[in-house]
């Protein structure tokens, strides 16, 4: 999971987000995850379609002599299919963009809660949470700051950082993120949102394994 970005990328991200922090005075929490969910279901599908395809495929080259064959054989090429449906390149295969979106979404608030907002004392936070297995990106904020910054622009910055990660680049990405949402914070708040010094969370990436 770490091999989305190498070391000298979270040294300079992670200074990033330091300085972000002494800007704005908000708390900014950073998530890498393998994974937002086990997807049990997508091991299921993955299995049972593959089993039917490749079902169809031997039923056009071959001829069984007892019929019983059939489900026999079905049953068995399923068990393995759904097994191999196990692995992250097979369950995304099997994965529906709304499954996604709301596993993530839902993995994204549980982080903010437990790792961000309630470690706090001031609620101005932050969270950019990245899944690798779905290849998503989720970004957080509180309600201060959602009194000035709209979802239109927050999708925007996860725009900004999808492109610059289908290249490779995410350090890169996150920096540049993090550097417009700063932007924005300080011209909408006319500064820092809080004098409070955002010490109280990590400093760090959190690199989470579900």
């Amino acid at each position: 999971m770490r091999n989305i970005l190498i070391q000298e990328d979270v040294k300079l991200v992670e200074e990033r987000l330091k300085q972000f922090e002494n800007s704005t005075g908000c708390e900014l929490l950073i998530v890498v995850t393998n994974a937002s969910d086990p997807y049990p279901g997508a091991s299921w599908r993955f299995g049972l379609v593959a089993a039917f395809l490749i079902s169809i495929i031997f039923s056009y080259y071959f001829e069984l002599n007892h019929a019983w064959l059939w489900p026999v054989g079905f049953f068995l090429l399923s068990v393995l299919m759904t097994s191999l449906g196990r692995f992250p390149w097979a369950k995304r295969l099997a994965l529906s963009s709304w499954e996604v979106q709301r596993e993530c979404r839902e993995k994204a608030i549980e982080y903010f809660h437990t790792l961000g907002t309630s470690k706090v004392s001031h609620k101005v936070t932050v969270m950019i949470m990245i899944s690798t297995l779905e290849k998503n990106i989720q970004l957080l904020i509180d309600e201060k700051l959602k009194s000035e910054i709209t979802q239109s622009e927050l999708d925007e910055l996860i725009n900004l950082m999808k492109t610059h990660f289908r290249t490779g680049n995410v350090g890169l990405g996150l920096i540049h993120s993090i550097e417009r949402l700063e932007k924005k914070i300080l011209k909408d708040f006319g500064g820092k949102v809080t004098e409070i010094p955002p010490s109280e969370l990590s400093d760090t990436i959190h690199f989470m394994i579900n």
